[in-house]
């Protein structure tokens, strides 16, 4: 088992309310499978993904009870240091909105290596670093020309382009994909749901892939988890689940 999630529990709290936002779901994930995350907005799937992460706000949200297992490895005791280690190494995640996600000032070649340098175990030359950058490009269909160009030249396709090449850049296990293809028009839509599964089979990525839209889970996923309220009420694979 890559990832398990055990009875997880996340609340978000502030001077006004309590917002219980998941509420105690289990979830496991085996090597090299893709499991869709579905529900309405609101239901808890990004909360889930962000404290996979360790990326929950620290000043209003928590987890209060449960665990997150990533090979055997309890995350939710792990220090900001360590979780380092961990984050965009071994576990990646590729948001929503990639013109908010990316850094519009850098170019996109130096995100990708301020990646690769942040878990440079390899001890990689300045050259060799280039290189992997340009190889990253490549593997997900940007020339690697384009490496010295900001985000705000590319296009939504390519910019959702650029996300992926830094989510993988550090050859991880397991990719979150938050919505990925939702703000891209359907034509482009079909292409980056491609390019996963190609990074998906040459990687060997286990993958979680949040998403409302059906069309889109039925097209990537082997297991189908419907999340709402916090909760999911229903989980399958993927033929079984659309039969009913």
């Amino acid at each position: 088992m890559v990832l398990e999630i055990k009875d997880l529990k996340i609340q978000y709290k502030t001077d006004l309310e309590t917002v219980y936002a998941v509420n105690g779901i289990s979830l496991e994930m085996e090597k090299g499978e893709t499991v869709g995350l579905v529900g309405e907005t609101g239901a808890g799937k990004t909360t889930t993904a962000l404290g996979v992460m360790g990326l929950l706000p620290e000043r209003t949200a928590r987890i209060t009870e449960g665990s997150i297992l990533f090979e055997g490895q309890e995350l939710t005791r792990l220090s900001d240091r360590e979780y380092e280690k961990i984050r965009g190494n071994k576990i990646s995640m590729i948001f929503q909105d990639p013109m908010t996600a990316l850094n519009p000032v850098l170019t996109v070649g130096s995100q990708i290596e301020e990646a690769l340098e942040l878990h440079n175990t390899d001890n990689l030359s300045k050259a060799e670093m280039e290189h992997r950058v340009e190889e990253t490009l490549q593997m997900v269909g940007i020339p690697k020309e384009r490496k010295n160009d900001y985000p705000y030249q590319f296009s939504g396709g390519m910019r959702q382009r650029a996300m992926i090449a830094i989510a993988v850049a550090c050859e991880p296990k397991i990719l979150i994909a938050d919505e990925p293809t939702s703000a891209l028009d359907v034509s482009v839509q079909q292409r980056i749901l491609q390019l996963m599964k190609e990074l998906k089979k040459e990687m060997g990525l286990t993958i979680l892939f949040i998403s409302h839209d059906m069309g889109v889970i039925y097209d990537i996923c082997d297991e189908v988890a419907v999340m709402r309220d916090g909760r999911i009420e229903e989980t399958g694979e993927k033929e079984d689940f659309f039969a009913k």
